[in-house]
């Protein structure tokens, strides 16, 4: 059911008028006095605000990301509106089902979009920049689970860690700088998409930046089910280090069919090729354990040592007690706290139409995330709004928590630190 904001109209109050036919402007009051300006996806009567998901339920990202991810997000907000919502508004969720399928998300973004204030999640980088136009055309926030260097420059599109193309070069850093390991040979693999683009990207900079030689590189459609031909030009070219800039499921397969032709270099993953879910695959979990890095960031589970995890596994034990460790999970809750900042911040300005909310979300500056991640710094500015250039190598460790075990800890390369996009 459509959500439209009251209209209240009272003699000596602040009149609101219809702007565009398309929508209603509606006047309430928050909790500290003064009228709030409102549009989409807020009842002043009810006092709600509506946010919209757009997030892989069904298909091949669903069980590894998309719906671990969604629960982070769900279990963030139900502690919210537990806890009295935001300045008295409690925080409704409006959830569709993309399949990690653009046209999908398209459609799925045109239902709802009139029903929400802005899009607390969409998911997937082919997705997400499927609906850039739009959300800069309906000037609506869009929370993006992904990390499309691409989209961290878009006004409308907020980022919460560090984009592929960084990881990348951040990954390069630790093996040449870290390690030492002189000209590597290195090859990657990559979904032939915007997500393997920015990968791309990110390796070729990074083959420059370090006078380094790439001497392979294969594509894989999202929809492949065999790797065969990946695996064996990957294993012709003689690569020692592979990047997977891939979807969990075909890492799986790429790491799998080259192992079956007795090529087991040393894979380096992107953040979204990994997923715990592999370890249960017997002999997988084998080969990822000895053969396979991850690149990306976060929080080791059950550190309670770190305040935002400690909060985190507190509100896991009141609103889903059955989670278990799960680093998307901790993300979609990382990237709820950004959402929060952003909406605490238009509250506090008496401002939570779409235009408050992208001011808010401009003068946010820094937002401390209590350590689930690093402090991730945003702006108004083109240049100012990567959140963070930082990354973490893990290997995979069945035996910690959430299996992933840090090797690097958290640092920023030279050519992280000085790429420019």
């Amino acid at each position: 059911m459509t959500i439209r904001p009251a209209l209240r109209m009272t003699i000596g109050a602040l009149t609101c008028f219809a702007i565009l036919a398309v929508f209603l402007v509606g006047c309430g009051t928050n909790n500290g006095g003064g009228s709030l300006k409102t549009d989409f996806g807020v009842d002043t009567s009810a006092k709600t605000i509506s946010l919209g998901i757009l997030t892989p339920l069904s298909g091949p990202v669903a069980a590894p990301i998309g719906i671990p991810l969604t629960k982070g997000i769900e279990t963030y907000f139900d502690a919210v509106n537990a806890s009295g919502g935001i300045d008295g508004y409690k925080v409704k969720l409006i959830e569709r089902d993309t399949q990690y399928d653009p046209q999908v998300e398209v459609s799925d973004y045109q239902q709802i979009k009139n029903q929400v204030a802005m899009f607390a999640e969409s998911l997937g980088t082919p997705t997400t920049q499927a609906i850039v136009p739009l959300s800069a055309n309906d000037h609506i926030l869009v929370s993006a689970a992904t990390l499309d260097s691409y989209l961290a420059r878009e006004p409308y599109m907020v980022l919460i860690g560090t984009p592929y193309r960084l990881q990348v070069e951040n990954a390069f850093d630790y093996i040449v700088k870290k390690l030492g390991v002189q000209h590597p040979k290195t090859g990657i693999i990559y979904q032939d998409d915007g997500y393997g683009q920015d990968g791309l990207t990110g390796y070729k900079e990074a083959m420059a930046c370090y006078g380094l030689k790439n001497v392979g590189e294969a594509t894989y459609e999202a929809t492949d089910t065999t790797f065969t031909a990946q695996a064996a030009q990957l294993k012709a070219s003689g690569a020692q280090y592979v990047f997977l800039t891939a979807i969990p499921t075909a890492a799986a397969g790429i790491i799998g069919t080259a192992h079956a032709i007795g090529y087991d270099p040393h894979w380096v993953l992107q953040s979204p090729a990994f997923a715990s879910g592999l370890l249960q695959v017997k002999g997988l979990n084998t080969l990822l354990e000895h053969e396979a890095w991850v690149v990306g960031q976060g929080a080791a589970w059950g550190d309670t040592s770190v305040p935002g995890m400690a909060e985190m596994l507190q509100n896991i034990q009141k609103y889903d007690p059955g989670q278990q460790p799960d680093g998307y999970f901790e993300f979609g809750y990382t990237e709820a706290k950004v959402t929060y900042a952003i909406l605490k911040k238009a509250f506090d300005n008496h401002d939570v139409t779409r235009a408050g909310l992208l001011n808010a979300f401009n003068s946010l500056n820094n937002v401390d995330v209590g350590g689930l991640y690093p402090t991730l710094h945003y702006g108004s500015a083109p240049n100012q709004r990567v959140p963070s250039r930082d990354n973490t190598v893990y290997s995979i460790d069945s035996s910690v928590a959430g299996n992933l075990k840090s090797l690097s800890g958290d640092f920023t390369g030279s050519c992280a630190e000085q790429s420019q996009f």
